[in-house]
């Protein structure tokens, strides 16, 4: 990039290169690769990693990243809720448990899911709950074609990582 098309790395560009690193399996040489980026300290790089650890079932590599990403900013939610996850999906249930108490200990309200889509020049965001898109009725009518659609396929929802557990705030 630099090279050839005088481009300096930005983190974005990195995090592509770990996603796809992870997608493919390679998850030690996608760590080594993070660690050695001259500026490591950006979850944007790491959750990509932790992600793909959960995808490819490596607990203790994504207790590695975990780590690495609480030495700057012990507030992520995404990398506890990610471990979480982890943990319920290989059936290490008591560790799920904890992490989520951790979590729910260290912060009570979870941020809001947020995506975006580009539809030709113009990039539509969307916040989970909010009901204020000028769009909102005619994306609820293509939601539910969708899951009528899904329904009649007997499409059948991957739970696995679904952990349900209630915390008493005392």
């Amino acid at each position: 990039m630099v090279k050839c098309y005088d481009i300096t790395p930005e983190f974005k560009h990195y995090a592509c290169v770990v996603d796809l690193l992870g997608r493919v399996g390679k998850l030690d040489e996608a760590f080594g690769f993070t660690c050695r980026m001259h500026d490591h300290k950006n979850a944007s790089v790491w959750l990509p990693l932790l992600a793909a650890c959960r995808v490819h079932k490596n607990v203790e590599l994504a207790e590695k990243v975990v780590a690495r990403i609480c030495e700057f900013d012990s507030e992520n939610v995404a990398a506890y809720v990610l471990l979480s996850n982890m943990y319920s999906s290989v059936g290490r249930y008591k560790d799920a448990m904890n992490t989520k108490s951790m979590l729910f200990k260290k912060t009570n309200k979870k941020e809001p899911a947020c995506s975006w889509i580009r539809i030709g020049n113009k990039v539509h965001g969307f916040v989970a709950g909010e009901e204020c898109h000028p769009y909102y009725n005619v994306i609820i009518n293509a939601l539910d074609l969708l899951f009528g659609q899904m329904k009649k396929e007997e499409y059948v929802a991957d739970t696995m990582v679904v952990f349900l557990c209630c915390f008493s705030a005392t």
